[in-house]
């Protein structure tokens, strides 16, 4: 059993209070959200629903599971959200090079709220008006170094 897919699959119809709503909600199968549950109430050995033709309600250990369970997703996405924004900010070295009067008219304003902005990222900038030859002057990396001719 997939213990996490489980866990949503029962947080899901906890909230919905329908295995068919929560199914679409997962755009899982119907079948499949209610094997998952039925796999988690077996595991833990307690049933989790009381199930009715009509209705479907959560029972004293359903309750408390959900509450755990429901909290236990948050704090995973919470988790994943964190990392996430670890590899969304820049950080490193950023090398620059502009002729003079585009640096100076646009380049210099930009560059103070940009490093406010990206604390970890370090700006080197060279600004003259000669041609700069990018790969060379190490302003960045070839992505695939053309083959010696012989």
């Amino acid at each position: 059993m997939d213990r996490f897919a489980a866990l949503q699959a029962f947080v899901a119809v906890a909230e919905v209070k329908s295995f068919s709503e929560a199914a679409r909600r997962l755009r899982l199968a119907k079948s499949a959200v209610s094997r998952q549950v039925g796999a988690l109430e077996a595991d833990l050995g307690v049933r989790l629903f009381h199930r009715t033709t009509r209705s479907l309600s959560l029972t004293e250990a359903g309750r408390g599971y959900f509450e755990r369970a429901e909290r236990i997703l948050a704090d995973l996405d919470e988790a994943d959200l964190a990392v996430s924004h670890l590899q969304a900010a820049p950080r490193g070295r950023l090398r620059v090079s502009a002729p003079m009067s585009f640096g100076f008219l646009h380049l210099a304003p930009a560059l103070s709220d940009f490093l406010a902005r990206y604390a970890d990222v370090t700006v080197d900038v060279a600004m003259n008006d000669r041609f700069v030859d990018l790969v060379d002057e190490g302003f960045c990396r070839a992505a695939l170094k053309p083959a010696s001719r012989k």
